[in-house]
């Protein structure tokens, strides 16, 4: 393939990290083939779609993409969040302190934390990946130039077989496509996951590797604003500042949140509980009703679950953890969701996401050769592999610490946090290892550039690939050609 002659990317999953990877890929001049098994984008409008809690290091890069304005028209600034105890007190309500986001922080990662629905989220990313005009009537703009190459969508393309050595995919309806390179972005029990769990496996063994059950399923469901302002309790979380906060409710291997999201207000609600063995999805209505799965919980949780609407029910699990995101053939990748599914509804399910679409439209913005597409795949998986883990490990403990058990180190916790609010200090800035450290967790992902550290590899590693020579030391003897688009 001359080398001038662009990449066919062929993404299985309209899903954000399947989105992203189609605008980057598409900036960086290649030819990108979306593949959605529903027949409309973000599944069904009958499921009520929920809400995303967006860190700097997400929503950073919609930035730098000129999809700032666009976002933000959909979005509630977060400042911080508020903690109770999910029992609550005889009385009422239990409250343990606020932990309000640093703005120092915030300035050092060029972001904010953005409260958004799912369903803008992806629309905003599918209008940008046809190519549609922002706002201000600009064209988006990502590495520095206009995209032209085409992103091609086809709805209700369930892909139910493919070739990773020939690099084809087989649809339901029996259409075949070809590309250079495949991308599964279809999440955690999506096709491509599939394949490369049974390249892991004796295909045989696969229903063998499921999922590990953490005890616990999250229910979500959305209270719309014309609703909750009606009602005396719930009004108060649109009253400053609580209506730019998350609620965190901590209980015995319970817990809940509450916020604002979108431009209508609407309140997302979150139970985690152990009272459900239903293995839902997102994509179905929940067997139980939220008022059947509280427990014993505070008025504002009761009223939150009698208001709600349909819910969906998705238990939380350990993933199984692919000993590879690349194909044998080296032709196909998952990213996403797909690559490392993190407990549902974590604070990074999306902004990782964006990540890894973003990290791999800029690495293949230095070639355009088929002969490289399995190296790059592989440097993908090698620079995000550790972070990826770390976050989810990250993620983890804050489920534990949120629904930690009744006893000692559940009553250190609730001290820890009651001291801090009565000192003024925010609520994690505990003396406490544990919480400290997760707090200077948040310093290191937030600030993190998934297209710096693309280049990075590129300029310590991939372009010496295409170096006419090198002395012994290592060093460059000539110049290398440059591929960059």
């Amino acid at each position: 393939m001359p080398h001038n002659t662009p990449l066919k990317f062929i993404i299985i999953g309209a899903s954000t990290a399947g989105l992203v990877s189609a605008i980057a890929l598409r900036a960086s001049g290649h030819e990108v083939l979306v593949l959605e098994r529903d027949e409309e984008l973000g599944g069904s409008p009958s499921i009520p779609t929920g809400g995303v809690r967006l860190p700097p290091n997400g929503c950073k890069i919609l930035f730098d993409w000129g999809l700032e304005a666009q976002i933000r028209a959909h979005a509630i600034i977060g400042e911080g969040f508020t903690v109770y105890k999910y029992e609550g007190t005889d009385s009422g309500r239990d409250y343990l302190g606020t932990n309000r986001w640093d703005p120092e922080l915030l300035r050092e990662s060029r972001g904010d934390f953005l409260q958004i629905r799912h369903r803008d989220l992806i629309r905003i990313l599918y209008d940008t990946a046809l190519g549609k005009p922002l706002k201000n009537d600009s064209e988006p703009q990502l590495n520095g130039h206009t995209p032209s190459q085409p992103i091609t969508f086809e709805f209700a393309a369930e892909v139910v077989d493919a070739d990773f050595d020939t690099c084809s995919v087989t649809l339901k309806s029996g259409v075949v496509h070809h590309g250079d390179a495949i991308i599964g972005a279809d999440g955690a029990s999506g096709f491509v996951r599939r394949r490369l769990l049974a390249e892991d496996v004796a295909p045989l063994l696969v229903s063998g590797c499921d999922d590990e059950r953490r005890g616990l399923a999250l229910y979500a469901a959305i209270i719309p604003k014309s609703v909750a302002v009606a009602d005396e309790e719930l009004s108060k979380l649109y009253e400053y500042p609580q209506r730019n906060m998350v609620t965190f409710s901590m209980g015995s291997n319970r817990g809940a949140q509450a916020f604002l999201a979108g431009e209508d207000e609407d309140i997302v609600f979150w139970v985690y509980t152990p009272d459900a063995d239903e293995d839902g999805s997102w994509t179905q209505v929940a067997e139980k009703n939220i008022t059947d799965v509280v427990g014993p919980c505070d008025p504002l949780i009761r009223r939150l679950a009698a208001l709600a609407g349909p819910a969906t029910c998705v238990q939380i699990k350990n993933y199984y953890e692919l000993k590879s995101w690349v194909s044998k053939s080296g032709n196909a990748v998952v990213l996403g969701e797909a690559a490392h599914p993190f407990p549902v509804v974590s604070l990074h399910t999306y902004s990782v996401a964006i990540e890894d679409g973003a990290f791999i439209g800029k690495l293949f913005s230095h070639s355009r050769k088929s002969a490289r597409v399995r190296e790059f795949m592989s440097a993908f998986e090698e620079t995000r592999k550790a972070r990826c883990l770390h976050i989810d490990h990250s993620e983890k403990q804050y489920i534990d610490v949120m629904a930690l058990p009744d006893g000692p180190m559940q009553a250190t916790r609730d001290a820890a946090m009651r001291a801090n609010e009565a000192a003024g200090r925010n609520v994690m800035d505990a003396a406490d290892v544990d919480l400290q450290q997760m707090w200077d967790d948040m310093r290191m992902i937030f600030g993190y550039d998934p297209a710096d550290d693309a280049d990075d590899w590129w300029m310590s590693w991939g372009r010496l690939r295409d170096a006419p020579s090198a002395s012994k030391e290592g060093k460059l003897t000539e110049d290398i050609p440059n591929e960059s688009l």
